[in-house]
C-alpha cells in the first residue's frame, strides 16, 4: 500500500520534488543555461527553428547537459543537445513522447506533447543515475478518470498508474502549478489516486502535472489540460498590492545547502533558524523551494481575504506574460530552468474568486545574481608563529552584488567550543577583520596553540528597488577533514594556524 502525503507550508517531500525531470510545454520567453555549472555568465539556451524545442539542465537553473540524445516517439526522430543544452525537433502534427538519454544519466521523458499550430517547448532536467547497474529506462504514466479537454465542476478524482523497470519511488501531483513542491505525493506504489477541486481554481484553462520516478532517478511526466467551470458568484476581488521579488542564488542544491547550514549553526551555537534567510524584513523559507534548486525567485504580495491568485511571468517588460501558477497563499517560489543569473525576469499577480479575476498588478522585475564564492588568504594554511591578535583576510572569486557580508569563526583544534565568531553577517563590504572585533568572544588566543578559522557564511546582495532585490549565498564546503562537520562558506577553507609562543 502506498503512502499518500499532503504537502504543507514549510515541509519538503523526501524526494525534494523533481529529482530527474522538469518540462514546461509551450513556455514563452527566453531560457538560459550555464554550461559546466553556474559561472555568472548567462548563456542563452536558444533552440533552433522547429515545432518542438527546449533546454536540458542538470538541475533547476543549473548547468547545461550537452550531448544528450533527444528522441521523439513515435517516429524515432532524434537530435542532440548543444553546448548550451538546447535542442529542437521538426515533427509532423501529432502527439509525441520526448525522451532524453545520456550515458551516466537517468532517462527522462515528457509524455503526450501535442505538435500542432504552435511551437511546443519541453525543458528537461536530467540527474546522474543512482546505480548504473540498475535499468536506465524512462517510466510510463497512465491516467484514468481525467482526460485532456475535460470540463471539471466540483471535485474530480483520478488515478495515475506507473509502469517502470525499477521500483517506483514516488508519484507527485501539482495542479496548475509546475514549479513548486507537490500538492500530494504517493510513495512506494505504482498507483496513486489524486483529486482536483474546481472551486479552488479560476474558471478557464487549468492542468494537473503528474511526475513519477523510480529508485534510479528515471522519470516521466505528463500534463493533463482541462477546463474549470464554476458558477459565478459575488464580485471579483481588487488587484493585489505590494508585489515584492527576491531572487536567491545558492550555487548548489538547496537540500545540500540547508543541511550543511543547519549543522554549522548548531555547532557554532547560533540561535537562528538555518532554513530561513532574512532579507530586508522578509523571511525566505529555503525548505519550501524545490530541494534541487540552485536559483529561485520568491514573489510575495498583500493577501486579499477570500481570494486566490494567479502568477504571471515574462522575460520582457512589455510581455507577453505567461501564467505560471495558481496559489491560495500570497507567496510563490519560482525555480524553473528559464531563470538564470544576469537575466531580468518580470512578474505580475492577479486575484480571483467565484466572482471573477482582477486586473493584473503592475509588473515588477528582478535580475538574479551569479553564484558567490570566496577563498581564504591569510593567515595561510598551516602557518606557524602567528602574532596575536591575527588579522584574517579572504577574497571573493568574483565581485558579485553591490554589497558583500560575511561571518567568521576561530576554534582551537582541541577545544570543545569556538574561541570567537561573528553572526548575523556582521562583516560588511570588507574582506579583512582582526581577531575579537565584534561578535562573540569566548576566550583570548593562547601562544603556541593550533587554531582553525574559516568564513562560515557569506552573502552578496543587490537592492534594485524597495520591492526588488537579489542575493547570492556562498557554497558550503563538503570536505570532511576538519573540525566542524560542514562549516565552510569558503572554497578552500578551513585553514589552520599556530600562534607565536
Amino acid at each position: 500500500m502506498g503512502r499518500l502525503r499532503l504537502l504543507v507550508a514549510g515541509r519538503r517531500p523526501v524526494s525534494g520534488g523533481r529529482l530527474a525531470l522538469l518540462a514546461l510545454v509551450v513556455l514563452a520567453g527566453a531560457t538560459a543555461c550555464q554550461p559546466g555549472g553556474m559561472t555568472g555568465v548567462t548563456v542563452p539556451c536558444a533552440p533552433a527553428s522547429g515545432n518542438v524545442g527546449g533546454c536540458v539542465t542538470d538541475s533547476r537553473a543549473g548547468g547545461a547537459v550537452a550531448g544528450a540524445t533527444i528522441t521523439a516517439s513515435p517516429g524515432g526522430t532524434t537530435t542532440t543537445t548543444d553546448s548550451q543544452g538546447a535542442y529542437s525537433l521538426a515533427l509532423s502534427p501529432g502527439t509525441y513522447d520526448i525522451i532524453a538519454t545520456k550515458s551516466g544519466m537517468a532517462a527522462s521523458k515528457f509524455q503526450s506533447v501535442v505538435v500542432g499550430g504552435q511551437t511546443a517547448r519541453a525543458d528537461l532536467i536530467m540527474r546522474s543515475v543512482f546505480d548504473p547497474t540498475m535499468p536506465i529506462a524512462e517510466p510510463t504514466i497512465t491516467v484514468s478518470g481525467l482526460s485532456p479537454g475535460d470540463t471539471v465542476t466540483g471535485t474530480r478524482s483520478f488515478t495515475a498508474t506507473v509502469a517502470a523497470s525499477n521500483a517506483v519511488r514516488e508519484i507527485d501531483m501539482r495542479t496548475s502549478n509546475m514549479n513548486t513542491t507537490p500538492q500530494a505525493s504517493v510513495l512506494d506504489n505504482t498507483t496513486a489516486t489524486f483529486s482536483v477541486n474546481s472551486t479552488l481554481l479560476a474558471n478557464g484553462p487549468a492542468f494537473v502535472d503528474i511526475i513519477a520516478y523510480d529508485f534510479n532517478y528515471n522519470a516521466a511526466e505528463v500534463v493533463i489540460n482541462f477546463t474549470v467551470s464554476n458558477p459565478p458568484s459575488g464580485v471579483a476581488p481588487v488587484t493585489p498590492a505590494g508585489l515584492t521579488l527576491v531572487a536567491v542564488t545558492t550555487g548548489q542544491s538547496l537540500s545540500l545547502f540547508t543541511t550543511q547550514r543547519a549543522t554549522t549553526f548548531a555547532q557554532l551555537g547560533i540561535q537562528q533558524d538555518p532554513s530561513i534567510l532574512s532579507v530586508d524584513g522578509q523571511s525566505i523559507n529555503l525548505l519550501t523551494a524545490p530541494s534541487n534548486a540552485t536559483l529561485f525567485v520568491q514573489a510575495s504580495w498583500t493577501a486579499i481575504p477570500g481570494a486566490s491568485y494567479k502568477i504571471y511571468r515574462s522575460f520582457s517588460a512589455t510581455g507577453p506574460f505567461v501564467q505560471l501558477a495558481e496559489r491560495s497563499t500570497n507567496i510563490y517560489q519560482d525555480a524553473d530552468p528559464s531563470l538564470a543569473p544576469g537575466l531580468a525576469v518580470y512578474y505580475q499577480v492577479s486575484a480571483f474568486n467565484a466572482g471573477g479575476e482582477s486586473a493584473p498588478s503592475a509588473a515588477v522585475s528582478v535580475t538574479p545574481l551569479p553564484a558567490f564564492n570566496l577563498n581564504l588568504v591569510s593567515p595561510a594554511n598551516n602557518i606557524t608563529g602567528v602574532v596575536i591578535p591575527p588579522t584574517f583576510t579572504w577574497t571573493p572569486t568574483a565581485l558579485v552584488g553591490v554589497h558583500q557580508r560575511y561571518d567568521i569563526y576561530v576554534w582551537g583544534v582541541n577545544d570543545a567550543n569556538f574561541s570567537w565568531r561573528t553572526s548575523g553577517l556582521f562583516i560588511t563590504d570588507t574582506t579583512t577583520i582582526t581577531y575579537g572585533t565584534g561578535g562573540t568572544l569566548l576566550a583570548p588566543l593562547q601562544g603556541g596553540k593550533v587554531y582553525q578559522w574559516d568564513i562560515f557564511q557569506a552573502r552578496a546582495e543587490t537592492v534594485y528597488a524597495a520591492n526588488s532585490s537579489a542575493f547570492a549565498v556562498a557554497n558550503q564546503s563538503t570536505d570532511p577533514n576538519f573540525l566542524l562537520n560542514r562549516p565552510s562558506g569558503s572554497l578552500n577553507g578551513p585553514f589552520k594556524l599556530t600562534t607565536m609562543q
